[in-house]
């Protein structure tokens, strides 16, 4: 009997354990199947939020806006290839990003620190402050275009639903494996804001690195971190976070601002949303929140052809302006306010006259005088700008100061002036020597960014228009000039009915500057958007210098009587020569279909400076109407051109002769 009992408890224990192993496995694996569904929920949850903030970085990397004084500006570079941002020519105008622009003015300011030009650091300066306003009118431009039922735009012109998008994003990627969810409607925040400790951009560091001036911990791979101050010369430069590639970082490191910083530019997107899921063990259910953040990228643009700087001397070169240098260091061209400061108005000038005109500016530097110096420094400045990150500060320097890229003399130093004596004449009269005309092209190579440089002929009658407000500078009796040994004449022209025929070249030069960048944009850049100018000679490739389109000027003879175009009237625009609008140098327009600009891919004008010689017309000036004029029309040989490659110090260079003969 006691072994049967004995049997009977040991039966009943062992069910009684059973069913408690029963019990805890099924309650383990419950358990076990919730943890594994909740672990599913918060992975697809976050794939989700991820897919969201990715969605609105990649909007906000194509969103554009056209600010007064920086034109079109974005967080990423961009080719002309936006309709949106067609000027009025119908070409399309390139968008710059934010961190280009700020590393472009950086770069220049180092620049100018290297040459010591104080007016120079003043000039650039005053752009940044420029920039700053531009990098307002982008932030608020971002700050709406997150918010739910905003539209924003792309350099096409599309339409723009960034919020839309991210919730979209999200509701592709919310929760499948947990069964029964649901998204909580309008839960959904886009936040923009900044790094902790910032974070690697892709915009470069100058170069060469040793002149960059950039700490250790402010630079990554040769790129600039984003949301340190990075200041140069007594000036604050902040990047904004963005980056190669759109990515996620880390939302830890977001703060909606980087306390300290005297500005930043928040651009990295912080996403939140809830998800509701149902729930057998909780009637009511529950939400889960997930956050993720997401970096914003740039595409960079190559600016494969920046345009060309000129000095163009049709009537030879004074001796005090041998090198670029002498611009900012003759004490006549830097002393006072000796030159106009004005704009082209109502079109390009001449061509639409009198409608068309030369306007005014206000001089925006109290502190300097409005002198052909300075407006040099501008001209140089909005060069620079053009070229971007990529200038190479020791060639940039060079180009300035050394005498590799010195103004090479034409040789011969003199050509005989054949012209006609009155239009339509059959007789091409030869009146002797005159000084030879040059043209000297400084460009920045594409790849390395250092500057080339080279020289061919010019004849006097190789007008170029002042594009719609952009700069035009003009100072008469500029440079009261010591020429020595250079022949002055007097030229005796025949056949003009005067019995003391006579013009003599004087010592004196005027200077005209056209600067065709000086104000970019579709806002108030004129029909062009401050882009360069066709102009055949500035073209890079030799079998470009054969004159196939791209600015190319007919042969036209002018409609008046007379004297000229043998003699022109003391203006660089040679108005009452009679010339058509079709014979001046001039900008190409595109198709309604709006294209990419020609000077995008081939080298235009954007600042040519260019010294005329005074002629005395003595008893001429009865006839012509004026008494001080330049040489018109010359015929005779051009100078075969020279190019210069400043080696890889961008300290010498090799002079080469090119087959071309510009005209």
């Amino acid at each position: 009997m006691k072994k049967y009992l004995y049997r009977l408890e040991t039966g009943n224990m062992l069910v009684f354990s059973t069913v408690i192993t029963v019990f805890l496995v099924t309650v383990l694996a419950f358990f076990g199947l919730c943890y594994v569904r909740l672990l599913g929920s918060n992975q697809e949850q976050r794939s989700a939020i991820e897919a969201a903030s990715l969605s609105a970085a990649r909007d906000l990397s194509t969103l554009a806006v056209d600010t007064d004084d920086c034109g079109w500006i974005s967080l990423s570079d961009s080719a002309p290839t936006g309709d949106a941002t067609a000027a009025g020519d119908n070409y399309n105008v390139p968008v710059r990003g934010i961190n280009s622009i700020l590393a472009t003015n950086r770069l220049d300011l180092i620049i100018a620190n290297e040459l010591n030009d104080a007016n120079l650091k003043e000039i650039i300066k005053f752009d940044l402050t420029k920039i700053k306003a531009a990098q307002k009118t982008l932030a608020a431009e971002l700050e709406k275009s997150i918010q739910p039922g905003y539209t924003a735009k792309n350099t096409q012109g599309n339409p723009i639903d960034i919020y839309g998008n991210a919730e979209k994003a999200y509701k592709e990627n919310q929760i499948r494996m947990s069964g029964s969810s649901s998204y909580v409607k309008d839960s959904l925040k886009l936040y923009l804001g900044s790094l902790t400790n910032g974070g690697p951009t892709n915009t470069p560091l100058p170069n060469p690195s040793s002149k960059a001036f950039v700490a250790n911990e402010y630079q990554q791979n040769d790129f600039y971190k984003s949301y340190v101050n990075i200041s140069f010369d007594n000036q604050d430069f902040v990047f904004a976070g963005i980056g190669n590639a759109i990515q996620l970082v880390d939302p830890k490191q977001w703060v909606f601002e980087v306390p300290g910083l005297p500005y930043q530019l928040r651009t990295i997107v912080k996403a939140e949303a809830d998800q509701h899921l149902n729930s057998v063990e909780n009637p009511n259910g529950y939400n889960l929140h997930a956050v993720a953040c997401a970096q914003p990228a740039n595409v960079v643009d190559p600016k494969p052809t920046p345009g060309a700087l000129t000095f163009s001397f049709p009537d030879g070169i004074p001796p005090e302006i041998r090198i670029p240098n002498d611009m900012m260091t003759n004490s006549q061209l830097n002393t006072g306010d000796n030159c106009s400061f004005s704009s082209s108005k109502d079109g390009d000038y001449p061509i639409g006259k009198p409608v068309t005109h030369i306007s005014d500016l206000s001089w925006p530097y109290p502190s300097l005088d409005q002198s052909s110096g300075n407006v040099f420094r501008q001209a140089l400045a909005d060069w620079w700008r053009r070229a971007g990150a990529k200038l190479n500060i020791s060639s940039a320097v060079a180009m300035i100061t050394n005498s590799d890229y010195k103004f090479v003399a034409p040789a011969p130093a003199n050509v005989d002036w054949k012209t006609e004596a009155i239009p339509g004449d059959k007789t091409i009269y030869n009146l002797g020597p005159i000084p030879h005309g040059s043209i000297h092209i400084y460009r920045v190579d594409s790849g390395s960014g250092k500057i080339s440089y080279q020289s061919q002929g010019l004849t006097p009658i190789n007008y170029s228009v002042a594009g719609e407000n952009q700069l035009y500078s003009e100072n008469i009796d500029a440079i009261k000039s010591k020429i020595d040994n250079q022949i002055v004449g007097p030229f005796t022209f025949p056949n003009t009915g005067s019995p003391f025929n006579k013009v003599t070249l004087l010592n004196k030069f005027d200077v005209y500057i056209r600067d065709q960048v000086y104000q970019p944009g579709c806002k108030f850049g004129g029909r062009h958007a401050g882009e360069p100018m066709d102009f055949l000679k500035v073209v890079i490739l030799p079998t470009d210098l054969g004159g196939h389109g791209f600015g190319a000027r007919p042969v036209v003879k002018p409609k008046s009587t007379g004297l000229p175009p043998a003699v022109t009237n003391q203006s660089d625009f040679a108005e009452t020569a009679g010339f058509p609008d079709t014979f001046y140098n001039c900008y190409s327009v595109g198709s309604s279909g709006k294209t990419i600009r020609p000077t995008y891919r081939k080298n235009g004008m954007a600042v040519d400076i260019r010294f005329r010689r005074q002629v005395d017309t003595g008893t001429l000036s009865s006839l012509l109407g004026f008494a001080i004029g330049y040489v018109g029309e010359k015929y005779g040989n051009d100078v075969p051109a020279i190019l210069v490659s400043p080696s890889t110090s961008g300290n010498s260079g090799d002079h080469n002769d090119d087959s071309n003969n510009g005209n």
